[in-house]
């Protein structure tokens, strides 16, 4: 099954997905990300 980027919401390659967990409002979430998104999202945690 394949499932969805949270971010761009496009489909997932089984095997390529990465999960990231967002922290809102005081509590945690875990989202799957796509490679492309997820790069995009370590480059933004990047000081």
């Amino acid at each position: 099954m394949e499932e969805l980027c949270f971010y761009c919401n496009y489909q997932i390659e089984e095997g390529k997905q990465y999960l990231v967990t967002f922290f809102r409002d005081g509590s945690e979430k875990d989202e799957l990300l796509c490679t492309d998104c997820y790069l995009e999202w370590l480059e933004g945690i990047k000081e």
